[in-house]
């Protein structure tokens, strides 16, 4: 076989498969040596995944620095994300809090000072973006009306249906009001487990995949 002509790939591929196995076993409440061992291998992946999101944050500074000092095109907002990513670290971690015995720093992101800059920043912003998807959509719905397809057709008629039930003076009328909630507690309900159940299969059949190293992509292969 392949794998076994290529000894490094084997063993990554074997230990990646038997760590996330212990964590899985964990996981469904094998208990003993075991959950310690996978405390052991959960605390040591977030190790690693504290300095590589360190590794990228000094990554993705540098190269933004070199692209403002180099003034290359659109360098202006290479200067805003450094501005963005100092702010959030200064507010995360070194901005001080009072506390019972003097000031103290924030101990998570549900802290007062993240908490201020996402509201005075992140949400303008992405309440802004969501407004956009609106004129997106509507666009893209003129485009399909214009090929006259049916299944465009469907999809248009359906969303404005439930646009235009959503509208408070409809859902006043006699029976409407019902008709939704029905509608919303099982036709979507059940659309929306739908998915969440094919998702978590796919999810599923993926994690098995890289347990049993059909998909390795820790090798970056």
């Amino acid at each position: 076989m392949v794998l076994f002509r290529d000894p490094k790939r084997l063993l990554a591929i074997l230990i990646a498969g038997v760590a996330g196995l212990i964590v899985l076993l964990d996981f469904a409440g094998a208990g003993g040596p075991l959950a310690v061992l996978a405390r052991v291998l959960v605390d040591w992946a977030a190790v690693i995944t504290a300095v590589g999101l360190l590794l990228g944050v000094i990554s993705v500074t540098g190269a933004h620095v070199q692209r403002v000092r180099a003034r290359s095109a659109d360098w202006p907002y290479s200067l805003i994300l450094i501005a963005g990513l100092l702010v959030m670290i200064v507010a995360g971690i070194f901005f001080p809090l009072p506390g019972r015995a003097g000031f103290v720093l924030p101990g998570s992101l549900a802290e007062v000072p993240i908490r201020m800059v996402f509201r005075a920043l992140y949400e303008p912003v992405a309440s802004s973006l969501l407004a956009l998807l609106a004129f997106f959509s509507l666009s893209a719905a003129l485009r399909a009306l214009g090929r006259g397809s049916a299944e465009a057709l469907v999809i248009i008629g359906v969303a404005a249906l439930v646009l235009v039930a959503q509208l408070p003076p409809v859902t006043a009328l006699p029976g409407v009001g019902a008709t939704l909630q029905w509608i919303n507690d099982y036709v979507a309900l059940a659309g929306a487990r739908g998915l969440v159940i094919g998702a978590s299969i796919g999810a599923f059949v993926a994690g098995l995949r890289v347990l049993l190293g059909f998909d390795a992509p820790y090798l970056d292969r």
